[in-house]
């Protein structure tokens, strides 16, 4: 019986481990299309692993690309039953549309390649540029054209709630905060918390600007006699006293700078 219960967790296991794989949309799926617009244009082309390839022509869109997960029923390879890879690549976020390309021939050929995907290890050879993936988007209005659409905080010189700036990705450009603590029994005795995040990341971080509300825990400072104040920009130095944020480790230096948020560069 528990011979069984163990077989039959391991197999949940799998299940679980499996679905879990196959839900992580790291694939793209290509379809035909009929493109609606006439595409004509000539493109230089840099590869970090093929190098330069200047002048190829740009002809109709051929296909249009989603991000998709895939799940293995069942594999072949050279006529032999297979188990694929453990190959797993970061997930694909972004549509993309494929356009037919013509390049002039390269004057050094790309040297035949061992590649590894799920289905199985093997040498390509003969590379010839054929197509190029643009990201795309299934709208008219798109990040850049100046205007806030849904899911952007920004767009160009749209700031919306942005104070600072837009970024390339409509989102906010981060903004920088400090957190001072001054112990009014001890001056000079000032602790400053720097802080990077969007708006309302800096606007929950200033509200928290207080001795029993904010990590990191403010030091040596006595809450009973610490005076606290928070204001956009840089730590420089204490509004009440004005001595200076020090950088340093423990003991050495009073700023504190905590981590950013991942959204911020």
């Amino acid at each position: 019986m528990r011979a069984i219960f163990w077989a039959l967790v391991a197999i949940a296991a799998f299940a679980f481990t499996t679905a879990a794989v196959a839900a992580t949309a790291d694939h793209l799926e290509c379809y035909k299309i009929k493109d609606g617009s006439r595409i004509a244009g000539s493109v230089d082309l840099t590869s970090a692993q093929f190098g330069y390839q200047p002048g190829c022509r740009v002809a109709k869109g051929m296909q249009f690309c989603v991000p998709v997960s895939k799940n293995v029923t069942g594999l072949t390879v050279n006529g032999q039953t297979a188990t694929p890879l453990p190959v797993y690549g970061p997930p694909v976020t972004d549509d993309r549309i494929c356009y037919k390309i013509v390049c002039p021939k390269l004057l050094v050929p790309i040297a035949d390649q061992i590649v590894t995907d799920q289905f199985d290890s093997r040498t390509i050879s003969r590379f010839k540029a054929s197509m190029m993936c643009t990201p795309a988007i299934k709208s008219d209005t798109y990040c850049g054209d100046g205007v806030i659409s849904p899911g952007e905080d920004c767009d160009g010189a749209a700031l919306g709630s942005c104070t600072v700036g837009c970024q390339s990705d409509c989102t906010c450009t981060c903004e920088t905060a400090c957190c001072y603590m001054e112990n009014t029994a001890a001056p000079p005795d000032t602790e400053c918390f720097e802080y990077q995040g969007t708006p309302s990341q800096v606007t929950w971080f200033i509200n928290s600007c207080n001795p029993g509300g904010m990590p990191p825990a403010p030091g040596s400072l006595p809450a009973a006699a610490t005076l606290n104040s928070a204001v956009l920009g840089p730590c420089q130095a204490g509004p009440m006293f004005g001595f200076s944020c020090i950088a340093g480790g423990p003991g050495a230096g009073n700023l504190h700078v905590m981590p950013a948020e991942s959204t911020c560069p």
